[in-house]
């Protein structure tokens, strides 16, 4: 009992925001507390006082690895900051977990401005006021928010796939079906068997949604992938798949200290 007892002080106390491992009776879950453990060695590492200081002088800025960022923008104009998507960002973080949060920042110098940033997706939420004034820092937020998903879009009978096309330059792909009218939901899971193209049979996450035939999910980087002929997949993976959600909150804007 002394050993549960200290570990739930121990977690409870630290500020990293990670969970506390299982309490089994009087011991503690063996995987979960290694969990705890490791998480609490990347807090401590993130917050040994070191920043990832970035600075552009270009018009337009993709962010994608924001975990301890520091982006000044030395641009003497507006510039427009697109954030990449919850797939790529989540990517970036040093051994993410359910619920991790942590800051980044964006300093805006001289006249530069800068709107509400432009989202890759809809797996990432913005919140709050997140523009940004000439010569201001402004600090967000970012907590994430789910990680994996083990749960399939559901099909209507009959739905046929169609294609899937590239997004721009992007790891985002869109897919079309056929017959289907059940809306998908971002964060869910699009499963295909392949029979004709380069893209691996599997399941996929959803990250944006305009309909019920036309939604985008994020594939590995790095290829375009190509698929025009395959089955649709309507049971759920054996396995979670990395599907994650974030929410970025912007908590407040200050003067810059140069």
């Amino acid at each position: 009992m002394r050993l549960a007892a200290f570990l739930r002080s121990y977690f409870r106390l630290s500020s990293g925001g990670f969970p506390a491992p299982t309490i089994l009776g009087s011991l503690p879950d063996g995987a979960s507390l290694v969990a705890a453990l490791n998480a609490r060695d990347v807090f401590a590492v993130l917050n040994g006082g070191g920043l990832s200081f970035q600075s552009s002088a270009g018009a337009t800025i993709t962010l994608t690895a924001l975990q301890s960022l520091y982006q000044k923008l030395t641009n003497g104009g507006a510039v427009t900051v697109t954030l990449d998507s919850a797939y790529n960002i989540v990517r970036t973080v040093l051994s993410p977990y359910l619920g991790q949060v942590f800051n980044f920042s964006i300093f805006s110098s001289g006249a530069g401005t800068v709107a509400t940033p432009t989202l890759s997706d809809t797996a990432v939420t913005l919140s709050g006021t997140t523009s940004i004034a000439a010569g201001l820092r402004r600090l967000y937020q970012l907590a994430i928010t789910q990680l994996v998903s083990s749960v399939t879009m559901a099909l209507t009978a009959g739905s046929t796939f169609t294609s899937i096309a590239q997004v721009g330059s992007t790891n985002n792909f869109t897919v079309t079906l056929g017959t289907n009218a059940i809306v998908p939901t971002v964060g869910q899971l699009w499963g295909i068997t392949v029979t004709a193209g380069t893209l691996p049979s599997g399941y996929y996450p959803i990250n944006k949604v305009t309909s019920a035939t036309s939604f985008v999910v994020a594939l590995p980087a790095g290829t375009v992938w190509t698929a025009t002929a395959g089955t649709l997949l309507t049971a759920n993976p054996s396995a979670p798949v990395y599907s994650p959600l974030v929410t970025i909150t912007a908590i407040e804007a200050v003067a810059a200290v140069v």
